[in-house]
């Protein structure tokens, strides 16, 4: 933030702007690779990426939508740019929420196909869990009914890691688009005293 509070003085709002899209756009990308089997590190770093870029989109944002307000109109743009910042939070999260749902469903649509007792895949999977819990001291009986429940919680999983990639692969492009709708802001009178709060 001391940074970008420095730039913001000297650099265009938009390369800032446009500097913070490609920033999450790349945080973002980077989570499509999320699975199982993630390390803290790889974790970690999308966040890095995210407490890199954002701070070159908030005061850059906070510059721009100041710019040609009189100062008597100081207060009613506040309140209309924290209004619209709460209706775009809220619709970012209602968005991903709404791709979340509707990928689970069409995911779980495809994955199921693949566990009928038709299918081989399927049916060497119940085999090797059975077999395994019965080696852990399940009876027959319940050793199955333990794969079953094993292959139907594996298969969500699955679900949700897709339904979560497909979230992030959304957002990746939110962000890339992001970059040329910044450049069309126009220019922005740097010398001018900052205003806002």
């Amino acid at each position: 933030m001391p940074v970008v509070g420095r730039l913001v003085s000297a650099v265009h709002p938009k390369y800032l702007i446009m500097f913070s899209a490609a920033i999450v756009a790349l945080s973002m990308w980077h989570l499509t690779g999320i699975n199982g089997d993630i390390t803290y590190g790889y974790a970690a770093l999308s966040r890095i990426f995210l407490a890199v870029g954002l701070p070159f989109l908030v005061l850059p944002v906070t510059t721009a939508s100041y710019d040609g307000v009189p100062p008597d109109k100081i207060n009613q743009a506040s309140a209309l740019i924290n209004v619209a910042r709460n209706i775009g939070g809220s619709m970012g999260v209602a968005l991903a929420q709404t791709i979340f749902a509707e990928r689970q469903q069409f995911h779980q649509s495809r994955l199921i196909e693949h566990a009928a007792p038709s299918d081989l895949g399927y049916q060497q999977a119940i085999y090797a869990m059975t077999r395994y819990f019965q080696a852990q001291g399940s009876n027959a009986s319940d050793a199955a009914a333990h794969a079953l429940a094993w292959v139907g919680k594996t298969l969500q999983q699955q679900v949700d890691f897709l339904a979560y990639i497909d979230v992030f692969w959304t957002l990746a492009i939110i962000a890339v688009l992001m970059i040329p709708t910044a450049a069309v802001l126009r220019p922005i009178d740097l010398s001018a005293p900052a205003r806002g709060h």
